[in-house]
């Protein structure tokens, strides 16, 4: 059997407390919670967190996962799993390979599913 290497996205490089507006290009090696407000793109290669009181405004936000219990407007959101909390409201399109919508939540947009073809070569 092949195994696919986990990869460890528990260390939080940035934090957006409440209060606090960051303005541009955004690239975390890690994880990210969001409390303040991002306008700019977003690149997270572990899990992006928007709180309840978060908001996002980007044009293309990529991450490893993303949860969501504030405010994303986007126009894309790429990530391999995506869960949206009741409380939270989304604008855009979406790609995603695991979605998680919970009651109450407001999600707006395109939304496809990231397909995970795998080609096989069959003997002659």
């Amino acid at each position: 059997m092949f195994r696919k290497k986990k990869e460890d996205f528990s260390a939080v490089e940035l934090f957006v407390g409440k209060g606090t507006t960051i303005t541009g290009e955004i690239t975390v090696n890690g994880s990210a919670i969001v409390e303040g407000e991002i306008k700019g793109n977003v690149e997270v290669k572990g899990e992006l967190i928007v709180e309840r009181d978060g908001r996002v405004t980007s044009d293309t936000i990529t991450a490893g996962s993303f949860v969501c219990s504030g405010e994303v407007r986007t126009e894309r959101l790429t990530a391999g799993r995506v869960e949206f909390k009741k409380e939270s409201r989304f604008s855009g399109d979406l790609q995603y390979k695991v979605l998680v919508v919970e009651e109450g939540a407001k999600v707006e947009g395109k939304i496809t599913l990231e397909s995970n073809d795998v080609q096989t070569q069959g003997k002659g």
